[in-house]
C-alpha cells in the first residue's frame, strides 16, 4: 500500500520555523550584547535600551504593512528581500561607532528584516495552510521561536567572548542570510490554493465545510470588536514582559553575581524547555481551544518572573527554574494568531494579527526602556518585574473571557440564475 506524501503545508511551515528561529533568536540574543556594546559605544543601558525599544516598536509598526504586502504581493518576494535586508543590516550593526547610527541601522533596518522574516507573515501564511491543525502548525512557529531563544543566546555570548561583539553581529547576520534565502526561494508557497489543495490536506469537499464564510474579515471591522482589544491587551503583556527578559535578563542575573556563561545558558534553558512543550500545546489547543491554554500561559509566566528575580547564589537553582519555567514561554503568539485565524478568517492573519502584534511591540518598547530606566534609577531591576508579573496576572483573567465566535462579516455572491 503506497504511502501519502507528506502534505506540503507541512514543508511550508518548517520553512517558516527556520525563519522564525533565526529572527526571534536574534531578537533575544540583545541582552548579551548590552554590557560590551555600552562600554565600546560610551553610552549607558538606559540609552541603549532607548534604542533597542525603537526597534521593537518599529518591528511591530511595520508588522501591518508588511502582512498587507503577504496578502497583495504574496509571501515569497516578502520573504526575499527581508532576509536580504536582514542579513545586511545586522551584519553592518557591527560597524557602528556612534549612537545614532545604531539607531538607524539597528534601531530601523534589522527592524525592518526582522518584520519580513519573523512571527507574523510565518502565521499569516501556514494558517492559510490549516484549519483543523492551525494550533499545532502555529505551536511550530512557537516552538521555533523558543528554540532560537534557547540556542542563539549561548551561541552569541560564546561568539562575543571568543571574537567580540562587532564579529558577532556579523557572523549571525551574514550566515542567516545563507540560510533563509534558499528558503524563500524554493520552498515557500501562498496557500494550499495556489498548489490545487485544500487546507490540511483533506478532499476539497471536506475543507470547504470547515471555511466557508470564515475567510477573511478587513481590518477596520476587527478593531470594532471586543475579541480584536482583548488579544490586543494579551500581547502587549506578552511584548513587555519578553522584552524585559531578553534585553535585561541576562544583565540582571550577571548584576545577580552569576558569570555570564551561565547567565546566558539559563535564559537559553528557558527557550529549550519551552520548545519541548509547545508541540503538546498545540495540540491541546486543538482539542480543546486556544483560548484556555494562552490564560495558563500568562498565568504560568508571572510565577516564572518572580521566581527568576528572586534566585540569587544558587546556580542549580537558577537552571531548575528555568527548565520548568520554559513552558510558560512558548505558544502565546501561536494561541494568538490561531485565535485570530479562528475569530477573522485565515487569509485576515497578515493584516488582523499584523496590526494586534503592533500592540505586542510597543509592550516591547516599554519593557525593554523601562527596564533600563529603573535601573538607572534604582540601580536594579526589582519594581520592572512587578509591573510585568501584575500585567501577566491580569493577561491571564482578560483571556479567560475572549469570546472566539466567528466574527467575519458575510461573503456576499452573485446568484446563479437558472436559464
Amino acid at each position: 500500500m503506497a504511502r501519502r506524501p507528506v502534505f506540503y503545508g507541512w514543508w511550508v511551515t518548517i520553512a517558516f520555523a527556520i525563519m522564525v528561529f533565526l529572527s526571534s533568536g536574534v531578537r533575544f540574543s540583545v541582552g548579551p550584547f548590552l554590557k560590551p556594546s555600552v562600554a565600546d559605544l560610551g553610552t549607558d543601558r538606559g540609552t541603549f535600551s532607548l534604542v533597542i525599544s525603537l526597534s521593537l516598536f518599529l518591528y511591530g509598526l511595520f508588522m501591518p504593512f508588511v502582512g498587507r504586502l503577504v496578502e497583495r504581493w504574496g509571501a515569497r518576494p516578502v520573504a526575499i528581500l527581508g532576509t536580504l535586508v536582514f542579513g545586511v543590516s545586522l551584519a553592518a550593526t557591527g560597524l557602528v561607532t556612534q549612537m545614532w547610527q545604531l539607531a538607524l541601522v539597528y534601531g530601523v533596518l534589522v527592524a525592518l528584516g526582522l518584520s519580513a522574516t519573523g512571527h507574523v507573515i510565518g502565521s499569516a501564511v501556514v494558517s492559510r495552510w490549516f484549519v483543523r491543525r492551525r494550533a499545532t502548525a502555529l505551536s511550530l512557529l512557537g516552538a521555533a521561536s523558543m528554540a532560537g531563544m534557547s540556542l542563539l543566546v549561548p551561541v552569541t555570548m560564546w561568539l562575543i567572548l571568543t571574537v567580540g561583539w562587532r564579529w558577532a553581529y556579523g557572523i549571525i547576520g551574514l550566515g542567516g542570510a545563507v540560510i533563509l534565502l534558499p528558503l524563500a526561494l524554493w520552498v515557500v508557497r501562498e496557500s494550499p490554493e495556489s498548489m490545487g489543495l485544500a487546507p490540511d490536506g483533506l478532499p476539497r469537499e471536506s475543507a470547504a465545510s470547515d471555511i466557508v464564510g470564515t475567510e477573511r474579515t478587513p481590518v477596520l471591522h476587527a478593531v470594532r470588536t471586543a475579541p480584536f482589544w482583548q488579544l490586543c491587551g494579551g500581547m502587549f503583556t506578552c511584548g513587555f514582559s519578553m522584552s524585559l527578559l531578553s534585553a535585561h535578563g541576562v544583565p540582571m542575573l550577571t548584576d545577580h553575581g552569576y558569570h555570564a556563561m551561565l547567565a546566558s545558558s539559563a535564559v537559553g534553558l528557558l527557550g529549550l524547555s519551552s520548545f519541548a512543550g509547545s508541540m503538546a500545546l498545540g495540540a491541546i489547543a486543538d482539542r480543546f481551544g486556544p483560548r484556555p491554554v494562552l490564560a495558563w500561559l500568562y498565568g504560568t509566566r508571572t510565577l516564572l518572573f518572580a521566581a527568576l528575580f528572586l534566585v540569587h547564589g544558587s546556580p542549580t537553582t537558577l537552571l531548575i527554574i528555568a527548565a520548568l519555567g520554559g513552558t510558560s514561554m512558548s505558544g502565546s503568539l501561536a494561541m494568538t494568531s490561531a485565535l485570530t485565524a479562528d475569530i477573522f478568517g485565515r487569509f485576515s492573519v497578515g493584516s488582523v494579527f499584523g496590526t494586534i502584534f503592533v500592540v505586542h511591540q510597543a509592550g516591547a518598547a516599554l519593557g525593554s526602556w523601562l527596564g533600563g530606566v529603573v535601573f538607572e534609577l534604582s540601580g536594579g531591576y526589582g519594581l520592572a518585574f512587578a509591573i510585568a508579573g501584575a500585567q501577566l496576572l491580569i493577561a491571564a483573567a482578560v483571556s479567560l473571557t475572549i469570546d472566539d465566535g466567528v466574527r467575519c462579516p458575510p461573503q456576499l455572491r452573485p446568484a446563479i440564475v437558472e436559464p
